[in-house]
């Protein structure tokens, strides 16, 4: 006996009134209506007193919200620095990071840890190899066992959360074409894959780099502005959909400063930094929201999450 077939639709469905009417779904919200509720700069280095009130909105347009921003957190490499000055008003939050060094054979001991966060920056100037990122690995599991083990069946031990800078987006290298078709990309988002199962590890989106010599080979591609958001918008989806929103902490400045990060280039003097400062976060709210995330998602990269992990009032 054949199947039966299922009654048909009520045609009242398909009114001009109807529920099923064309047009009738409410439209997503435009991306440029979605805006944090506050920042926290989750990564800073603060050399002198910025020129303007709002460093972050440095080419906003006129009448752009500007949302407020609650503080910033302060990357000081020397632990006996004096602790961090509010800027501008906004309430600072000192960090003394470890930089994992890509050249040994075994991670180094991490101790920098404050209020049961440890940061850790990727000091690369080109995406990192199998060999680098099992080094990232390896210290993400000897963190972990620093926490301890469970004594009991089935007891959690509580965790520190572990924020890693330079690899999100990893230094830039090709345009969104080749990037597609490149086994860089591929193994980029593999490993990115692996290391979101560590759930206690946060990635910060910071302003990119990229290596003239190595990634001139296709022109100043990153000159272009909306090639740029393409290419960023490659690494930052596939961080969003491993990691999710909640692992994302923004922060307006490169993992270190460039002529830091020219000492571990094989030739000096060859990084740019395509995205200001003052301009990265106007860029990542554009990303961010482009992709589909919503307000409160939005408030979770921009400030909620480094409140939560810096445990910032």
């Amino acid at each position: 006996m054949p199947p039966r077939r299922p009654p048909p639709l009520p045609k009242s469905l398909f009114t001009a009134q109807g529920p099923l009417a064309p047009g009738s779904a409410p439209l997503p919200p435009s991306p440029t209506s979605i805006h944090p509720s506050f920042i926290i700069d989750s990564h800073s280095f603060v050399t002198s007193l910025e020129p303007t009130p709002d460093p972050l909105f440095t080419n906003l347009p006129q009448g752009y919200p500007q949302p407020p921003v609650k503080s910033a957190v302060q990357v000081k490499m020397d632990v006996s620095a004096q602790p961090a000055e509010a800027v501008l008003g906004v309430k600072p939050f000192t960090i003394h990071p470890t930089i994992l060094n890509l050249t040994l054979a075994s991670p180094p001991s991490v101790t920098n840890i404050a209020k049961g966060a440890v940061d850790i920056i990727i000091p690369c100037t080109f995406p990192l190899t199998d060999k680098e990122w099992d080094l990232l690995d390896e210290a993400v599991d000897a963190l972990d066992g620093c926490w301890g083990k469970p004594i009991a069946l089935g007891e959690e031990v509580e965790r520190g959360k572990i924020v890693i800078s330079g690899i999100l987006p990893p230094p830039l290298t090709f345009p969104s074409s080749p990037l597609l078709n490149s086994e860089q990309y591929d193994h980029h988002i593999a490993r990115l894959s692996q290391l979101s199962l560590h759930s206690n590890v946060f990635l910060k989106a910071l302003p990119p780099v990229v290596d003239v010599v190595q990634a001139q080979q296709n022109g100043k591609w990153w000159d272009d502005s909306k090639e740029l958001e393409r290419v960023l918008r490659m690494y930052i989806s596939p961080a969003i959909e491993t990691f999710g929103t909640h692992r994302i902490i923004f922060g307006s400045t490169p993992a270190l400063p460039l002529p830091d990060l020219e000492k571990v280039t094989p030739i000096p003097g060859t990084l740019e930094q395509p995205i200001a400062n003052g301009e990265w976060y106007t860029i990542l709210r554009k990303v961010v929201s482009e992709l589909g995330e919503g307000v409160e998602e939005m408030t979770g990269v921009m400030g909620d999450n480094a409140k939560r992990v810096y445990e910032l009032a």
